[in-house]
């Protein structure tokens, strides 16, 4: 069930059915919002005897747009650049669909984690894949304009500064890649037993990594200089969090744990800022504003909170 509420009120707009006959679908991966559609990942369970994919909803009423059918589906983010949204598909492939018709303008077999996701950024679109490769597409026709291997599996999803790409590797180092050739501008180790995880949150000032034992446990989070030049603060997990990637308002990073509660630290320092029990069960999810933040449970309830006013 895919539903869009009043942010306000929690009370139901819309919602639209696409599971069919199957006992299980599943949306796990951020969604793309353009100005008249919202296009969503889905999975299913193997054996599900029904397709997952990728779906477009008309934002105002619902309705379903285009389906584009995957197999077992599609586990990570969307990424819209342009006309296109570009994503991993279970099985590692990255594809690349029309925005507008759920058209495959193109794919390509890349081994890539199925729960992370590429970047794009003008024409160029960037993807990890298992044998430590990090590769530049042309978005328009899926040409390899450049390939730079990293030693390592990328343990990462990754992301676009201004003119680089960071990347996490699966030996405990992020990487910073130039954007036109490919060139290896910096790395950093971040940890000699964990390694990189999710999503890194790329600002003007800092990148903020999570880092995951061997279980893909996270266990600790870092600010990093963009250069990479070195950690500016680095902060333990008193038990583990359970959010699946970092959040951050204009002054915090938000991350939930598995007793139910939110947590925030300063952005500057890594000190504690706030924290609300919310539940009796694992954060998965947050996201929102300064202002109201939308956490998500896996067993399906949604909070809207209030944030307190913290860190200088």
């Amino acid at each position: 069930m895919f539903r869009r509420l009043d942010a306000r009120t929690g009370a139901v707009r819309w919602e639209t059915n696409v599971r069919g006959n199957a006992p299980k679908y599943f949306f796990h991966g951020d969604v793309f919002v353009a100005p008249d559609r919202v296009i969503a990942s889905s999975d299913v369970d193997p054996g599900a005897g029904i397709e997952a994919g990728v779906h477009a909803f008309d934002r105002d009423s619902g309705r379903e747009l285009w389906k584009y059918p995957a197999g077992r589906g599609v586990l990570g983010a969307l990424i819209g650049s342009g006309s296109r949204v570009f994503s991993y598909t279970s099985t590692g492939d990255l594809i690349a669909l029309s925005a507008d018709s759920g058209k495959l303008e193109w794919r390509y077999s890349l081994g890539a984690g199925a729960w992370d996701s590429p970047a794009a950024l003008g024409l160029r679109v960037f993807a990890g894949s298992n044998d430590g490769s990090v590769y530049s597409f042309d978005s328009e026709n899926g040409h390899v304009e450049w390939q730079r291997k990293l030693g390592a599996p990328i343990s990462t999803s990754l992301r676009t500064g201004e003119s680089s790409i960071y990347a996490g590797t699966n030996d405990g180092l992020l990487h910073r890649i130039g954007v036109s050739n490919g060139e290896e501008l910096a790395s950093l180790k971040l940890d000699p037993a964990l390694k990189p995880s999710t999503a890194p949150l790329v600002s003007q000032d800092a990148v903020f990594v999570l880092l995951a034992d061997a279980g893909a446990e996270h266990r600790a989070l870092v600010s990093v200089d963009p250069a990479l030049r070195g950690v500016k603060w680095r902060r333990l997990a008193a038990d583990r969090w359970t959010t699946t990637r970092v959040f951050a308002t204009s002054k915090t990073i938000v991350l939930g744990t598995p007793s139910g509660e939110v947590t925030a630290y300063c952005k500057s320092d890594g000190s504690p800022a706030w924290s609300q029990k919310l539940s009796t069960v694992a954060i998965r999810a947050i996201g929102g504003t300064d202002d109201i933040l939308f956490v998500g449970t896996p067993q399906g309830t949604l909070y809207a909170v209030r944030p307190p006013a913290a860190c200088i």
